[in-house]
């Protein structure tokens, strides 16, 4: 179906339109990929590395424990589609915007999208925080397990708050062009910070599963508080790509 659709006239991608306007790569488009992909690649790689060793940390401290943490990364996940849907709005909204020449309604995008993601995230902090036992119930029978789960979604309610607000703003970044700020941010607070904050937590102060989680949430902070300053701080909207 993909194949199919890039043969068709009218879509934004099409291979008839190419081949009749005589469309050609370009050196100077294949270096602004460079120059644009060169950081969110190596952002990527490392931010991989940060979340395997988190996965390594969590499968050490038990079978039971990893089970638990598992699906609290995958309730975690649904918190991050909310994000991830707003964000690729904001990403189009913004891009359109500061086409447009209008630095200022790119901001108020942005802003927008993050209020509207903010209170999705306080929907959702309620939603875990009464029906945590009740969504561990729907994978384990286990009492015990489920003891572990309800722990744990009480870090994930604060982790979906910063969550949310954060990927909405990185993707703001992302989309002005200022992909190297938000590489360095995510290494750091990935790769770095999780990993760091997880050992201490789960094994230096013996919080075990908790600790990991601490280290996610840890995480999470720490990249709202780089993307916020950042889109605060406006320099985004003058990047020339």
């Amino acid at each position: 179906m993909s194949i199919a659709s890039i043969f068709k006239k009218d879509n934004f991608i099409s291979i008839p339109y190419i081949i009749s306007y005589k469309i050609r790569p370009t050196a100077a488009a294949f270096f602004n990929l460079i120059k644009v992909g060169y950081s969110v690649f190596f952002e990527q790689v490392l931010m991989r590395i940060g979340f395997m060793l988190t996965a390594i940390m969590a499968a050490d401290q038990g079978t039971d424990a990893m089970a638990a943490h598992q699906v609290g990364m995958n309730i975690m996940a649904l918190s991050f589609s909310f994000g991830d849907g707003l964000q690729s709005t904001a990403v189009a909204l913004i891009g359109r915007s500061l086409g447009a020449g209008d630095p200022d309604l790119a901001k108020e995008y942005g802003r927008t999208c993050r209020l509207i993601g903010a209170f999705i995230a306080v929907c959702l902090v309620g939603i875990y925080y009464f029906g945590a036992s009740g969504l561990y119930h729907l994978f384990f029978r286990e009492e015990h397990i489920v003891a572990i789960g309800v722990s744990i979604m009480h870090v994930i309610i604060f982790v979906v708050i910063f969550q949310i607000c954060q990927v909405i703003y990185m993707g703001c970044l992302r989309g002005a062009g200022d992909t190297l700020y938000t590489a360095i941010a995510s290494t750091i607070s990935v790769t770095i910070i999780r990993t760091v904050v997880s050992y201490l937590f789960g094994y230096t102060l013996g919080f075990g599963i908790i600790g990991i989680w601490m280290g996610v949430l840890g995480d999470q902070i720490s990249r709202f508080i780089f993307a916020t300053v950042r889109f605060k701080q406006g320099k985004w909207v003058q990047i020339k790509i």
